[in-house]
């Protein structure tokens, strides 16, 4: 660790929560590490995913999926994004699964012998073809040769509006049982859905989130990540100084000024300033403008050089401070930079460390 500011990621969590949705959900889980894993690292992820029982997985992007190869992995892996049309060759030879992004992709794209899923647009209208295409695409993927591997849909809102997930659930039911096609993967629940909705025509659920230990529904699960610093500089303000640039918060000469080496550039960010943060036995409060690399900690209590300070999870809920920020926990977890060491632990022990850069 060349900077004394890290992510504790918690393996034994990551693999509770895959199996509490393999044993809650009675499907198959995909699991989706898209983003580097939520910014955990997603070959990490995968490894501990597997000794869950996990064997598909889902990633945003082309290059993701190849990494995922690189590394070793060769279990499935479906792109759930836009692929380069002419990269087919380079999709078929290394086995990944790809999503029907349009009409006009299937009309125009080499898909033989490429594992597809057609993906139905029920209402999120990004990607996907319209449900009264679907016959349509379906019968053309025949002809081009594609391997269908299976049908899916995604939902817009299931955090909050179950009324418009069922509407697309629907949509989705209906239209798939009129395709009259054997499938072997039917999914289109997330995390949250997968929760809320009884989506009895699927076999699969795409969960991503949840395996982290977040959702916006009632479930057993185990937050698994934890932004930390260490305190770099201790010092006592008399009253009337002021802290950093702008000057924007003036002591009262009262408690203690901690600084850390972690800021924005880390993908912290300056909204923070004013936010809780938890030092051994009590919370401190940011003050003075979060700086690029480093910020200020105002607390009651004297800590030491070297103190651990938890910004994010632990003590800190992640999604609590999302709403605070007006933001999402999605948002917060994959704004982490690769400045930050990556630890990760089993049994309360750190059993391995990742830095990104090296």
């Amino acid at each position: 660790m060349y900077r004394n500011s890290y992510i504790e990621v918690d393996l034994d969590a990551l693999e509770a929560n895959a199996k509490y949705f393999i044993e809650k959900g009675g499907k198959e889980v995909i699991g989706v590490v898209k983003a580097n894993g939520y910014g955990i690292d997603a070959l990490e992820e995968v490894l501990t995913l597997k000794k869950a029982g996990v064997s598909f997985f889902a990633v945003s992007s082309l290059d993701e999926a190849l990494d995922l190869r690189r590394n070793g992995i060769e279990d499935k892996i479906l792109v759930l994004g836009c692929v380069p049309a002419n990269e087919m060759e380079l999709i078929r030879n290394n086995g990944i699964s790809i999503v029907t992004l349009s009409k006009d992709f299937v009309e125009n794209t080499d898909l033989r012998n490429v594992k597809v899923h057609l993906k139905l647009d029920t209402g999120m209208n990004r990607i996907g073809v319209e449900v009264d295409e679907a016959k349509q695409i379906l019968d053309l993927l025949k002809e081009k040769g594609a391997i269908i591997e299976g049908v899916m849909s995604h939902f817009s809102s299931a955090d909050f509006d179950e009324e418009y997930s069922k509407k697309q659930y629907d949509l989705f039911r209906n239209c798939v049982l009129n395709l009259n096609y054997d499938f072997p993967y039917i999914h289109m629940s997330a995390t949250d859905a997968s929760l809320l909705i009884d989506d009895d025509i699927c076999n699969a659920h795409r969960i991503g989130l949840g395996l982290l230990g977040y959702s916006s529904q009632k479930a057993e699960l185990h937050p698994c990540v934890k932004l930390c610093s260490e305190v770099s500089m201790v010092k006592k303000l008399n009253k009337g100084e002021t802290v950093s640039y702008g000057r924007h918060y003036t002591s009262d000469g009262e408690g203690y000024l901690l600084t850390i080496p972690l800021g924005y550039a880390d993908g912290f960010y300056r909204s923070n300033t004013g936010k809780k943060v938890y030092c051994e036995n009590e919370y401190g409060t940011i003050v003075g403008s979060i700086c690029m690399d480093q910020m200020m900690i105002l607390t009651s209590s004297y800590h030491p050089v070297g103190t651990k300070i938890e910004l994010l999870g632990g003590h800190i809920d992640i999604e609590e401070r999302a709403a605070e920020l007006n933001t999402i926990t999605y948002e917060l977890l994959t704004s982490l930079s690769d400045r930050l060491t990556r630890y990760y632990l089993q049994n309360g022990s750190i059993i391995r460390k990742i830095d990104p850069r090296f």
